[in-house]
């Protein structure tokens, strides 16, 4: 099954670290996904607790969020 490459996902911002520059959404479905600050719209978003949209990309090691964005 090909997995469309504009499909947004919805997830929680489960932790955050900004002295390291990344962090991890959990997913509605599937595993926690791990993420860049600067795969964010901006740092604002970038909160434990916050509900976000998201897409996927297929890394080396392993999904990553890209494009995200805060909801609400």
């Amino acid at each position: 099954m090909d997995r469309d490459k504009n499909a947004r996902e919805v997830g929680v911002i489960k932790a955050y670290l900004p002295l390291k520059g990344f962090g991890f959404i959990r997913r509605e479905k599937g595993k926690d996904v791990f993420f860049l600050r600067t795969d964010a719209s901006s740092e604002a978003v970038l909160f434990e607790g916050a509900v976000v949209t998201f897409s996927i990309s297929i890394e080396a090691k392993g999904p990553r969020a890209r494009d995200i964005e805060r909801q609400g």
